[in-house]
């Protein structure tokens, strides 16, 4: 997509016949927007054109015209590995692919605070560089997030489209492309103003974001700056590292006592409640110095990052039964249904270690590759 250009757009829109000042008006719209490096958008009918959609089916999602407002999404749950289950809301195709271009185009390269790692763009293999930030630690802080998509509103998203310098019409009816509405909640972040005077866009309920849409993961890390800004001033005073990956949230500190972790535990729960979150106490680790410490889900005592045993473990033992039983009977016995889709859970597994441990990761692709998959694919 090529940058808007302000001398091409007022040639146009003079030749077009369009009245001179408002063609100024919209230019100098255009420059404010172009200058925060995001795409020039005026209206709803513009983005449904940018983004290949028809606009009545962008004005419906907008207007909520189904009474549950669900109707653009599909819910289900699914297992979480800690537990429980969660929430996934995947929208329709119409708004899937208004979410995708608003994800890739306007919000992919919007910068975010130095101590997100989820979900960002520009960082490579954010897993390791946000374990990589913890390595020498004595003492390592992990805080989870409580339903960390569903606590952020559609008032603050719009404020992230208000700031990127979209019209407050054009923001509000984007924070509602990418919001879900959810049950009447209490709070500054769930009230909204008078925005719009346009009587289809009345709610009585405001939404949040849906776990499952593209949008969501940017748009989280930038509704959370503020939280990010306020979290490191606490985590310097304590010469603590802080760094957050979606909801997690890790601290390393190289000297401490248990009494000042948890000092430190009680001043980010003060502010994570003042941003309208609360930790999951559950979630929430200290972790000792001689203790095994891990981050993302990879072990950062030493010098350098390295991969789990039980991990390293699991996939040779992967690789042994592939030898020693046969691919097939392996696969039936840990209850694979295809040698194709345990073949590509092998190999995203020996991935994830190549990003971790090059070397480690070499050895068990050379063993992987060695193995005789093709009269089974």
């Amino acid at each position: 997509m090529e940058r808007w250009n302000p001398n091409l757009f007022s040639r146009n829109g003079l030749a077009a016949g369009y009245d001179g000042k408002y063609v100024e008006a919209l230019v100098e719209a255009g420059r404010k927007v172009d200058a925060r490096e995001v795409p020039v958008i005026y209206s709803l009918a513009h983005l449904a054109r940018l983004a290949n959609v028809r606009y009545g089916d962008l004005h419906a999602v907008v207007s909520r015209v189904v009474s549950d407002g669900d109707f653009p999404y599909r819910n289900f749950t699914i297992r979480k590995r800690s537990g429980g289950r969660r929430w996934i809301s995947v929208p329709a195709p119409a708004l899937l692919s208004a979410q995708t271009w608003i994800a890739q185009r306007v919000l992919r390269d919007v910068p975010v605070h130095a101590a997100a790692y989820g979900y960002v763009h520009k960082k490579r293999a954010p897993l390791v560089a946000n374990a990589q930030r913890h390595l020498g630690a004595s003492w390592l802080l992990h805080m989870d997030v409580q339903d960390f998509f569903s606590h952020i509103s559609e008032v603050q998203v719009f404020h992230v489209f208000k700031d990127l310098q979209y019209p407050d019409l054009l923001a509000f009816e984007m924070a509602r492309l990418c919001t879900r509405v959810t049950p009447n909640r209490k709070g500054a972040r769930w009230v909204r103003g008078s925005v719009t005077g346009i009587d289809s866009y009345r709610s009585r309920l405001v939404g949040s974001l849906p776990q499952g849409a593209p949008t969501s993961p940017a748009l989280s890390n930038l509704v959370c700056r503020a939280l990010d800004v306020q979290v490191e001033k606490i985590a310097r005073s304590y010469k603590a590292t802080y760094t957050r990956y979606a909801d997690d949230l890790c601290f390393s500190v190289p000297q401490a006592d248990r009494g000042v972790i948890l000092a430190l535990k009680r001043e980010v729960d003060l502010v994570l409640r003042q941003n309208g979150f609360s930790s999951n106490s559950r979630k929430t680790r200290i972790v000792p110095p001689g203790a095994r410490k891990v981050v993302t889900g990879i072990v950062v005592n030493g010098d350098r990052p390295s991969v789990p045993r039980e991990l390293r473990d699991r996939i040779r033992m992967h690789l042994f039964y592939c030898r020693r039983r046969g691919i097939p009977e392996h696969c039936e016995r840990k209850g694979f249904f295809s040698v194709l889709g345990f073949r590509d859970h092998l190999g995203g597994l020996i991935g994830y270690v190549r990003t971790v441990d090059p070397r480690l990761g070499a050895k068990l692709s050379a063993e992987f590759d060695a193995l005789p998959w093709a009269p089974f694919l």
